[in-house]
């Protein structure tokens, strides 16, 4: 029976493949590539129409504007890695009416989990744990309109010890807290690292960014992650 507890799973699971992590997957470049590094890279808020939702909590009493707040926060932790780690970045109001220069990166959320806050406060090592998993596209604006770059985020929050599992009461109070606090938030801020640190290794590749520039990314299988379970 599906319910509002969808996104946890058994205790015997999250102890043997709980993580805390976001990764990339399913990359394709196609065969035109752009022709310059851009000076700008223009983010627009992802899709939130289309996404499988799993919302637990308070922020269920009004699905779409959690929906609208994830998707800001997504575009502002985005704007932020990229012009740290690639080129100069910005916010797109809309698709609509950008230059023809530079890069748009858009997309779409694929699922989204909250979880919930008092079992990561309380058990940790993945109960409760949150999950997002989105879709990206990446457009030069120069070109024919169509995506160069496309690939998958997938991962969630939640592989400390909660107050269950804590070695200690000092130990105990700082994992609750910490805990507590995870959740989709931080899975936006994970999975805007990764779309910074793929537009990083292209670049880099490229040669238009030096290698000591790099910014790394984590693919999907360099750590083992819990994926349907939050939705089954």
């Amino acid at each position: 029976m599906k319910s509002s507890f969808a996104c946890l799973i058994p205790l015997s699971l999250i102890l043997l493949s709980s993580c805390a992590s976001v990764s990339v997957k399913g990359e394709q470049r196609t065969a035109a590539k752009p022709a310059q590094k851009p000076a700008t890279i223009y983010v627009a808020d992802f899709d939130t129409t289309k996404g499988e939702y799993k919302i637990v909590g308070a922020e269920n009493k009004d699905p779409e504007t959690f929906k609208k707040k994830i998707a800001g926060l997504l575009t502002t932790y985005t704007v932020k890695g990229v012009s740290d780690h690639v080129v100069p970045a910005q916010q797109a109001a809309s698709v609509k009416g950008l230059p023809k220069s530079g890069w748009l990166v858009t997309g779409e959320f694929v699922r989204v989990c909250t979880g919930s806050r008092l079992l990561r406060a309380g058990v940790g090592l993945g109960a409760g744990g949150s999950k997002m998993e989105t879709r990206v596209s990446v457009i030069d604006l120069a070109g024919n309109g169509k995506p160069f770059l496309t690939f998958e985020t997938t991962g969630g929050s939640n592989a400390m010890p909660g107050l269950l599992e804590s070695s200690g009461p000092g130990s105990a109070v700082i994992s609750m807290a910490t805990q507590s606090m995870m959740g989709v938030t931080d899975d936006a801020a994970r999975t805007s690292r990764m779309i910074a640190g793929e537009l990083n290794t292209y670049m880099v590749e490229r040669g238009w960014l030096s290698k000591d520039k790099k910014y790394s990314v984590k693919k999907l299988g360099d750590y083992q992650l819990i994926h349907e379970q939050y939705f089954h």
